[in-house]
């Protein structure tokens, strides 16, 4: 069924989700949850600026937290399909609690690149777990949802996800890094995974798929029978469906190139714009209440405009914002020299430089909730119970896997040719994508005319 006939994000459907007790303890948590990992995200991205002034390391600070969905997301997913989704939530969150006790160690007089090894190796090893917690939660949705309100429930996990990016990357994130430091901030993220794992004790556990009867003998042939031919299976049934496939492509880009741009956002703010790591709030605070406001739209606008065209355009319009945003010194400089003349000073430059950056960051983060909601929802919807944790978990070891290759090459290349450059290059790459969108979709709607 297309995300269209899946009713839109109207007040009476969001009135309706809010009254259901089990979507609000999933909704709850994974806001907390996320708001926690956000916090991590910052403060070991924040924690490599500071110890290596290197783009390049920032981009293996990032790789720390998708090289584990490459590893092991897929066959998370066939263990979750397997499990007690609810189990699943509560563990993970339990783990990634006491995972936050290590990072202490980080915090010693150790040597740098002992310190810089052992925040990698712990990252690595939350991400891990977090591949377990993404597909149960993703799996839980349509559990504790009707289908005809997923788009309103997928809406509202976006908009609390993008919330949760403001909270965690933007404002507690950069203030306990502040006030309290490092080492106090993550007994604060190990506090709220202990609150997550509370919501999350008594959700609906869902299917359990039990695993086939083992006839192979011997640990390869019972690994092939018991993970690698269901996840084959996973991979066979997202290429059949075009419309699964086409929400794990658009999705995949889409993630990979906010990874990028995050990972070069920490020497955008403080080689471009002149301020230090830690005010990246002024890119990632807009660009939040972009997504928000997007996200508010995309119910009412995805009523009346088919989903490639939507995801198409946005992807483009998103192409065009990152140029702009790249971009940025320049073309605020060149508005302010005509609006201020004389009285244009470096303290101005400085002013019309971020106002500039704010706003291309707001557009930013408008196209990618009218990219990522209708696709997140198509996924959902036309994947079954039983398999709706391997194609989730399918989709994260995409995301990794696209991620791995480009993060790493654009924060080396940052080093090399410039921040700006490489910007304006993944934007060419997303204006790309949104045009080959749009012509998938052409051709789509042509083979399907009578």
């Amino acid at each position: 069924m297309p995300v269209e006939q899946e009713g839109t994000a109207t007040r009476g459907a969001f009135l309706e989700v809010l009254r259901n007790v089990p979507f609000l303890r999933l909704w709850s948590a994974q806001a907390i949850s996320m708001t926690a990992q956000s916090m991590v995200n910052f403060a070991v991205i924040i924690f490599t600026e500071r110890l290596t002034q290197s783009s390049f390391f920032t981009s293996l600070a990032v790789l720390s937290f998708t090289l584990p969905a490459v590893a092991v997301g897929t066959f998370a997913g066939v263990i979750v399909d397997r499990s007690n989704k609810a189990r699943v939530l509560l563990i993970s969150n339990l783990l990634r609690m006491v995972l936050m006790l290590g990072f202490f160690i980080a915090e010693s007089e150790a040597p740098a690149a002992l310190r810089l090894g052992v925040v990698f190796v712990l990252t690595a090893a939350f991400s891990v777990v977090s591949q377990f917690f993404g597909p149960a939660e993703a799996a839980t949705i349509p559990l504790v949802v009707p289908r005809r309100y997923l788009l309103t429930a997928n809406a509202l996990f976006a908009t609390t996800y993008n919330a949760s990016l403001v909270l965690g990357l933007a404002v507690v994130g950069p203030l306990l890094a502040s006030f309290l430091g490092l080492t106090r901030l993550w007994l604060v993220v190990a506090i709220l995974y202990a609150l997550s794992a509370l919501l999350v004790a008594r959700l609906p556990a869902g299917e359990v798929k039990l695993a086939e009867n083992v006839q192979a003998t011997g640990a390869r042939a019972r690994f092939h029978q018991l993970y690698w031919a269901p996840v084959r299976e996973s991979w066979a049934f997202m290429i059949k469906h075009p419309a699964i496939r086409a929400a794990t492509i658009n999705l995949s880009l889409a993630a990979t190139i906010l990874l990028v741009v995050s990972t070069l956002g920490p020497g955008f703010v403080s080689r471009t714009l002149g301020r230090n790591p830690e005010d990246l709030s002024l890119v990632v605070l807009p660009a939040s209440l972009g997504m928000l406001t997007g996200i508010i739209l995309v119910g009412r606008v995805a009523a009346h405009v088919k989903p490639n065209r939507l995801i198409g355009f946005s992807m483009a319009g998103a192409g065009a914002l990152l140029t702009l945003l790249a971009t940025t010194q320049s073309w605020s400089e060149a508005i302010g020299q005509l609006l201020m003349g004389d009285s244009f000073d470096a303290a101005a430059r400085g002013t019309f430089a971020i106002a500039g950056a704010m706003v291309a960051a707001y557009g930013l983060g408008v196209a990618h909730s009218f990219v990522t909601v209708p696709a997140n929802t198509e996924l959902q919807a036309e994947t079954s119970e039983e398999m709706r944790g391997r194609v989730f978990a399918s989709l994260f070891m995409i995301i990794g896997f696209l991620s791995m290759l480009p993060v790493l090459f654009a924060g080396a290349l940052a080093d090399i040719i410039g921040l700006t450059a490489v910007m304006v290059l993944v934007a060419l790459l997303m204006v790309l994508t949104g045009a080959m969108t749009l012509r998938r979709g052409a051709h789509a709607r042509k083979a399907a005319a009578p």
